[in-house]
């Protein structure tokens, strides 16, 4: 899997699934407590759809952070990078999760498992960087 690591700005990502909310704030707390964000927020380079990490990244929002960790990849493009549909109602394709990323729409909570592999090398950010970040 080929990708690039970035700090973007957590409002130009898309959602393509729901969240638990109470998930979202004790995420939030962890993060706090932790004092760095990690893993990043899997995404599509081309599209900004988020691909895993719709909880970091609403307790990214709810932190304030305005710099988000991420790790961008040709999502269409790489066969190592899978998703599997956890609703057996609900048949899921790559093309499906972007096209519902862009629509503005969003699955049900638990309704994609993306599979792959981050590359060892992608360290923990400190929240510093992410509230304040360097110009």
């Amino acid at each position: 899997m080929h990708g690039t690591f970035q700090l973007i700005e957590p409002g130009l990502l898309r959602p393509h699934e729901d969240v638990d909310t109470d998930r979202v704030r004790a995420l939030a707390e962890e993060i706090r407590l932790a004092g760095f964000f990690y893993p990043p927020v899997f995404i599509d380079a081309a599209t900004r759809v988020i691909l895993d990490g719709h909880h970091r990244w609403n307790a990214a929002n709810l932190l304030g952070l305005v710099k988000l960790p991420v790790y961008a990849v040709d999502y269409l493009n790489d066969p190592t990078i899978r998703v599997i549909s956890r609703r057996t109602e609900i048949g899921i394709s790559k093309h499906d999760v972007i096209a519902m990323g862009l629509s503005g729409r969003t699955y049900p909570y638990k309704t994609t498992r993306h599979v792959y592999d981050l590359p060892e090398a992608i360290e923990p950010v400190p929240l510093d960087e992410l509230v304040h970040p360097t110009r």
